[in-house]
């Protein structure tokens, strides 16, 4: 792909200084676009939901528009809230997406595919801008809405009316493609997965040590993320184990509740509760740990898991989507989402090949350096980027 092509970037969730673990994932690929060559911008509406935003939050969300250069990246922002129980998502996200993109375009010049992150709200707005701008709009859906279902009827026209129109639609899982077909109508949905970056999750500088031997899991702290369960678990093998740590990396809703359970079961002097992490603390953590769980009920793919594996981790995952296309008996374990007695055995006999581990470092890390390393993504990326803009010129020849 040349290097003169101009791809806006239209992310449904993207990070803010409140917030910057929200869509990392998607500043990643941003950063990689940037690396190869592409000239790439981003424009966000961040509208937030008053149940998230307390008072100091408010302040800085009182419906601004804030414009920086983000990592050389411009990156234009509309700070604002909204009542989701009024609907009022498909009209706000429309109105302040169209504003950022004429405020972009008259610096920086109307580029030459808009890149949507997920198809509510971000795709819905992109349909708008891409028809009254003659400009053709990709989507990478990575919503777990749809695995859960959790699509309203409400919201299914929009998701229709997006579909039909995009150049293409991607999913980041062939999992997350298979739930995609009911609202597309027939239309090919092509998977590419989320990136890591090798460059930045590394095998430890220091060999890691199997005693004390620790598991890590980094997840929201929501019931979805299962990682009672994994307390659950971690208590009925180790109960006994003095040399046998958890941490769990994370903040949210459930963490009073897990705290609680952790001193219900007797185990508060071996399971850690480590917060919110930055990425160079999970990286950090990941150094120190010598297993990584994730015990999701869902996961349209799961990027923290491609993040330890980088670093050399077997990883403990759910058969909830996602991790079932990169999970296997050389990378770690796969186990049925809810069952603790499952989960047990999966920790309990990672634990007794702990022995085995450190040989197996490289080959985890090898694997995914091959299959969801920035360079390996970004290429696949640009093809389907080349691929659509080819469609578009031949359909004006």
């Amino acid at each position: 792909m040349s290097a003169d092509r101009h791809i806006l970037i239209l992310p449904s969730w993207y990070p803010t200084i409140t917030c910057p673990i929200r869509g990392t994932f998607i500043l990643q690929q941003v950063m990689a676009l940037r690396r190869a060559g592409v000239k790439v911008g981003v424009i966000y509406p961040d509208f937030r939901s008053l149940r998230e935003l307390k008072i100091p939050a408010l302040a800085d969300n009182h419906f601004q528009t804030s414009i920086c250069m983000d990592r050389g990246v411009p990156t234009y922002r509309y700070h604002g809230w909204n009542i989701s129980r009024l609907k009022l998502e498909p009209c706000l996200w429309k109105r302040q997406a169209k504003r950022l993109f004429c405020l972009y375009t008259a610096k920086h010049g109307i580029p030459d595919l808009i890149h949507v992150h997920s198809i509510l709200w971000g795709g819905v707005s992109a349909a708008e801008i891409a028809a009254s701008e003659n400009i053709p709009y990709l989507i990478t859906e990575h919503a777990s809405n749809y695995a859960q279902g959790m699509i309203s009827s409400w919201q299914e026209p929009y998701i229709r009316r997006t579909v039909k129109t995009a150049a293409k639609v991607m999913a980041v899982s062939k999992a997350l493609a298979d739930k995609l077909i009911p609202y597309t109508e027939g239309k090919r949905i092509e998977v590419l997965p989320n990136m890591v970056d090798t460059g930045y999750f590394i095998l430890p500088p220091v060999q890691r040590k199997i005693n004390p031997f620790r598991f890590l899991t980094v997840a929201r702290l929501t019931p979805k993320k299962g990682v009672d369960l994994l307390i659950r678990a971690f208590a009925r093998v180790f109960s006994q184990e003095q040399n046998v740590f958890l941490d769990i990396g994370g903040d949210g809703e459930q963490r009073p509740e897990l705290e609680a359970l952790v001193k219900d079961l007797f185990i508060q002097d071996r399971v850690s509760f480590l917060g919110e992490l930055s990425l160079e603390q999970v990286r950090e953590s990941m150094w120190h740990a010598n297993a990584f769980v994730l015990p999701s009920y869902v996961e349209t793919f799961g990027v923290v898991l491609i993040e330890a594996m980088a670093t050399g981790l077997a990883a403990i995952a759910t058969s909830c989507g996602g991790p079932d296309e990169f999970i296997n008996s050389d990378t770690g374990r796969l186990v049925k989402p809810g069952d603790v007695e499952e989960l047990s055995n999966a920790l309990k006999s990672i634990y007794e090949h702990r022995f085995e581990l450190d040989r197996r470092e490289s080959g985890i890390r090898a694997y995914i350096v091959n299959n969801y390393s920035d360079t390996v993504i970004v290429e696949k990326l640009l093809g389907f980027y080349n691929q659509v803009l080819n469609d578009e010129y031949n359909k004006m020849t």
